[in-house]
C-alpha cells in the first residue's frame, strides 16, 4: 500500500510548534525569525525505533490522555505520526481499537471539564460564559493537535468508507452529549445567555463579546440538521418576553397612553433588532423562527387593537412614511385584512363627518377630493414595485422564463392585495357619501359647474383632465346619480346659454366621460351642444337678412337669440307669480323684429321667451369715462331706468321694471354691493341688505381700472329655493321611473310574485338611485288601483299584468 502522507525533511510548517521536554530525538536548530513569529527548522531523523506493531499501538494509546490533558508526550510528535502510518499500513491492526481508545479518553476529558465547570458554578466564578468558552477553546485546541497527529487514521478510515466519525467529530459529539446531559451546566449557560440578552435589550447596546460567546456555544450545541437546544430556548424566551410587552403596549394604545404609530415603529424596530441578534448568535433556521414568533406576538395577536388607531393617525396627518411602516407591519403580521377594513372604516367615518354638517357644504367636495388624492397616491406608493425586482419576461419561443417565475408570482400576489385595498377605498367612499341623502350628488354637480366655468387656468390640459376624472370618480361613488344628473344638466344649460363655460371642447370631453361612466342618460349634453350649433346658424341667417334688407329691420341693436328645443333643456318656468316684467321699447323692438323674421322661416313654430337667461352689453358713460358693462337682462332693465331719473327707490324700480321683489333685491345687491370696481349704483342708507325703503342713485363718480367688465350675476347662482325645487322634481321623477320600470318588467313577465318583482326593480333602478322597497310597494299598489296590475285570486302575493 502506498504512503498516504509523506513529510519533507525540512519544513516551516511547525512555526508555532512548542516541543515537549521528552522530545529528545528531535534536533532543533533555530533559524531566522519571521514577522509572524519564530520560525523553527526541524531536522527530522528518518530512522524510527524498530518497534513491533503491538508496542506501537500501546504507545499511541498512552499518548492520547497526555495530549488531551495538555501534558508532554512520552514520544515525539514525529514518532506518533510515524507509528500511525505504520499501523495504517499494517492490515493486521484494527483501526477500531485506536478509535475506541480515543473515544474513551475524549469522554473522560469532557467529564473532567464538566466537573471543573460545576466547581466554577459552585464557587460563583465571575463571567461564567467566558470561563465556559475558554474551557471549550482549550479542549478543542488539544483535540485539533490530536487530530493532526492521528491524521493517518482519520484519512484511512474515511477513504475506506468506514462509518465512524473522525476525531474532531468524536470530540465535538462527546462534548455536546456530556454537556446536554448535565442539567446544572445547561441551566447555568442558558441563564447567563438570557441575562446578557436581557441586559442588551434594556440598555439598547450591542455586546459584541457576548454575541461571539453565544455564537460559539450554539455552534457546539447545534446539530447539523436542526436547531440547538439553546436556540430553541431563546425562541421561547423571545416569545414570552415580547408577548407580554406587546400586550401591555397594545393596551396602552387603546387607553390613548401610546399612539398606534409609536407602537408600529416600536414593533418594526424591535423586529430588526431581534433579527440582527438572531443572525449574529444563532443558526439560520433559528433566525427564521425568531422572526415568525416575533411577528406573531407583536402582530397577529394585537394587530386588531392598534392598526385602526395607527391608520387614523397617519391619515389625518397625511404621513406617508407612517403609512408605509403600517403597511409593512401588517404584511409581516398577516393583518392586511385588518388594514383594508380599517381603511374602509376610516374613509367612511371621515366623509360622514365632512358631509354631515350642512355648514360644510361649500367645502364638502374639495375636502373629499383632497382625501381621495392622498389615499390614491398612498395606496399606489404602497404597492410600487422596486426597481430591483426583475419583471417576468418571455423567452423567444413565448415561454415564461423559469428563473423569473418567483418574481411573477410575487407580482401577482401584490396585485391581488392592491386590488383588495383599492376596493376598500372605493367602498369606503361609497359608504361615506351614501350617509347623507342627495346632498353629495348635488354639491358634486355644483363643484363641477364651478370647475367648468373656471377652466384649466394656469394648469395644464393633462392636469385639468385628471381633475375631471377625479370628479367623475366621485359621481360613481354617490348612489344618487339622478340627483347629480338633474343639477349637472341645469348647470350645463346655464353655462352654455350664458356663455359662462371656459371651453366648449372641455364640455364635450366631460360629456364623453360622463357617458362612459353612467351611460346614455347623459346624451342630453350632446343634444344641447347641437342645439346651440343650429341656433348659431339661425342667428347668422338673421344677421345676413338684416344686412341685405336694412329698411325692413329698423332695429339698430346687435341682437342675437338662442332658439332651442324645449324638451332637450331643463324646464325654465315663465315669469308668472309676482312678475309684470316690462322691457324697454328698444329691447322689445329687437325681440319683436326677430320673432317676425323667425315666423317667416318656421311657420308652425312658436317662440316662448325666457328672459331670466338673457344678457346685455351696455355702454355706460360716467364722469371718469365710457365703459362697456356686461350684465343680465334684469340688471340692464334696472340700469336703463336711470337714463331718465338720477334717484329711484325700491318701490319705484319694482313698478317700472315689473321684476319680482326677491329677484329685484338680488339684482340691486349685485349693482350696488358687488365687488369693488362694479358698484355702478349707490345705495342709501348704506348696508349689506336691500330694504323696501332703500333708495338708489346713479354713481356718477364710478371708476374702474378696466374699460370692459362684467357685474356678478348673483341671481344666476342656484339659490336654496332652486335647489329645493330641483330635489322635489327629482323625487317626482323617481316615482315615474319606478312605475315605468314596474310596468316594463311586468309586461315582459306577465306574471310574477311581489318579491321577485321587487328584486328585479331594485336591480334595475340601483344604477340610477337607491330604491326604497316601501316606495316600490306603494307604486305597485298605485298601479293596481289604476288597473295596470292585478293580484292573483288564489295567491295575493302573485301579480298579473293587465294589457
Amino acid at each position: 500500500m502506498a504512503s498516504l502522507v509523506v513529510f519533507p525533511h525540512k519544513t516551516d510548517a511547525f512555526s508555532a510548534y512548542r516541543p515537549s521536554r521528552n522530545a529528545h530525538t528531535d534536533i532543533l536548530t533555530a533559524s531566522s525569525s519571521a514577522s509572524n513569529g519564530r520560525v523553527v527548522t526541524v531536522n527530522v531523523q528518518p530512522p524510527v525505533p524498530n518497534v513491533d506493531s503491538l508496542s506501537q499501538l500501546k504507545a499511541l494509546e498512552a499518548q492520547v490522555p497526555l495530549i488531551l490533558n495538555g501534558k508532554p508526550t512520552d514520544i515525539s510528535f514525529n514518532c506518533i505520526s510515524a507509528y500511525c502510518r505504520n499501523l495504517v499500513l499494517n492490515s493486521q491492526v484494527s483501526i477500531a481499537t485506536v478509535y475506541a481508545t480515543i473515544s474513551r479518553e475524549l469522554d473522560a476529558r469532557v467529564a473532567g471539564i464538566a466537573r471543573e465547570c460545576q466547581a466554577a458554578i459552585m464557587a460563583r466564578t465571575g463571567d461564567w460564559l467566558q470561563f465556559f468558552v475558554s474551557m471549550w477553546e482549550t479542549y478543542i485546541e488539544r483535540v485539533r493537535l490530536l487530530a493532526a497527529l492521528f491524521a493517518y487514521f482519520d484519512r484511512a478510515h474515511v477513504k475506506e468508507g468506514v462509518s465512524w466519525s473522525n476525531i474532531t467529530d468524536l470530540a465535538t459529539h462527546s462534548f455536546r452529549r456530556t454537556i446536554r446531559r448535565n442539567k446544572l451546566l445547561n441551566e447555568k449557560t442558558k441563564d447567563e445567555v438570557f441575562a446578557g440578552i436581557d441586559l442588551e435589550r434594556a440598555e439598547e447596546k450591542i455586546n459584541v463579546g457576548l454575541r461571539n460567546q453565544i455564537k460559539l456555544i450554539v455552534s457546539i450545541d447545534s446539530p447539523s440538521d436542526g436547531i440547538s437546544t439553546l436556540s430553541r430556548s431563546f425562541i421561547e424566551q423571545t416569545q414570552g418576553h415580547y408577548e407580554s410587552l406587546a400586550a401591555s403596549y397594545a393596551s396602552m394604545v387603546q387607553q390613548n397612553e401610546l399612539t398606534g404609530s409609536e407602537f408600529i415603529q416600536w414593533a418594526l424596530d424591535k423586529q430588526a433588532e431581534e433579527t440582527v441578534r438572531a443572525e449574529q448568535c444563532f443558526e439560520p433556521r433559528a433566525v427564521a423562527e425568531v422572526v415568525d414568533v416575533f411577528q406573531h406576538v407583536t402582530g397577529e395577536l394585537v394587530a386588531d387593537k392598534v392598526v385602526r388607531q395607527a391608520l387614523d393617525e397617519s391619515m389625518y396627518r397625511a404621513d406617508t412614511d407612517a403609512l408605509n411602516r403600517l403597511f409593512v407591519y401588517c404584511q409581516q403580521a398577516k393583518a392586511l385584512k385588518i388594514l383594508t377594513k380599517a381603511v374602509h372604516d376610516h374613509i367612511e367615518t371621515r366623509i360622514r363627518t365632512v358631509i354631515a354638517d350642512p355648514a360644510n357644504d361649500r367645502q364638502m367636495i374639495e375636502s373629499v377630493l383632497k382625501l381621495k388624492r392622498f389615499v390614491d397616491k398612498a395606496v399606489a406608493d404602497l404597492f410600487e414595485v422596486p426597481a430591483k425586482l426583475i419583471d417576468a419576461t418571455e423567452a423567444e419561443d413565448g415561454d415564461i422564463d423559469i428563473a423569473d417565475t418567483p418574481h411573477l408570482i410575487q407580482k401577482q400576489e401584490d396585485r391581488i392585495k392592491q386590488l383588495e385595498m383599492e376596493e376598500a377605498v372605493r367602498s369606503g367612499f361609497k359608504a361615506g357619501l351614501g350617509t347623507r341623502k342627495n346632498a353629495p350628488a348635488e354639491w358634486i354637480a355644483k363643484y363641477l359647474d364651478m370647475t367648468m366655468r373656471r377652466g384649466q387656468g394656469s394648469s395644464s390640459e393633462l392636469e385639468f383632465n385628471v381633475l375631471l376624472d377625479e370628479i367623475v370618480a366621485l359621481i360613481g361613488y354617490t348612489p344618487d346619480r339622478d340627483v347629480f344628473r338633474a343639477f349637472y344638466t341645469s348647470g350645463l344649460a346655464k353655462r352654455l346659454l350664458l356663455n359662462k363655460s371656459a371651453s366648449d371642447d372641455m364640455e364635450r370631453t366631460m360629456i364623453v366621460k360622463l357617458q362612459k361612466e353612467m351611460g346614455d342618460e347623459f346624451t342630453t349634453g350632446d343634444i344641447m351642444l347641437k342645439d346651440l350649433q343650429l341656433s348659431e346658424t339661425l342667428v347668422k341667417a338673421y344677421q345676413s337678412a338684416r344686412a341685405k334688407d336694412p329698411n325692413r329691420f329698423k332695429d339698430g341693436s346687435d341682437f342675437t337669440a338662442n332658439v332651442l328645443t324645449e324638451s332637450a333643456w331643463p324646464t325654465y318656468p315663465l315669469l308668472k307669480d309676482g312678475w309684470n316684467f316690462k322691457l324697454t321699447p328698444q329691447l322689445q323692438s329687437s325681440i319683436d323684429t326677430f320673432s317676425e323674421w323667425y315666423t317667416t322661416q318656421h311657420k308652425n313654430r312658436v317662440l316662448s321667451w325666457r328672459h331670466q337667461l338673457g344678457t346685455v352689453t351696455l355702454t355706460a358713460r360716467f364722469d371718469s369715462g365710457k365703459y362697456e358693462v356686461g350684465v343680465s337682462l334684469f340688471q340692464a332693465i334696472v340700469l336703463l331706468q336711470f337714463n331718465d331719473e338720477d334717484v329711484l327707490d325700491f318701490t319705484e324700480l319694482k313698478s317700472r321694471t315689473g321684476i319680482e321683489a326677491s329677484e329685484l333685491t338680488r339684482t340691486l345687491q349685485s349693482l350696488s354691493l358687488g365687488r369693488k370696481g362694479t358698484r355702478v349704483l349707490i345705495k342709501r342708507p348704506a348696508g349689506k341688505e336691500v330694504e323696501p325703503t332703500d333708495k338708489f342713485a346713479f354713481n356718477k363718480a364710478f371708476t374702474s381700472e378696466r374699460m370692459k367688465f362684467k357685474i356678478n350675476q348673483i341671481q344666476q347662482d342656484l339659490s336654496a329655493e332652486e335647489s329645493r325645487q330641483t330635489n322635489e322634481q327629482v323625487a317626482l321623477d323617481r316615482v315615474s321611473v319606478l312605475e315605468a320600470t314596474i310596468v316594463r318588467i311586468m309586461k315582459g313577465r306577465k306574471k310574477l310574485t311581489l318579491q321577485l318583482l321587487i328584486d328585479a326593480v331594485v336591480s334595475d333602478i340601483s344604477k340610477r338611485f337607491p330604491p326604497d322597497v316601501k316606495e316600490i310597494k306603494k307604486r305597485v299598489e298605485s298601479l293596481i288601483d289604476r288597473e295596470f296590475l292585478k293580484r292573483d285570486v288564489e295567491d295575493k302575493n302573485v301579480l298579473h299584468y293587465l294589457a
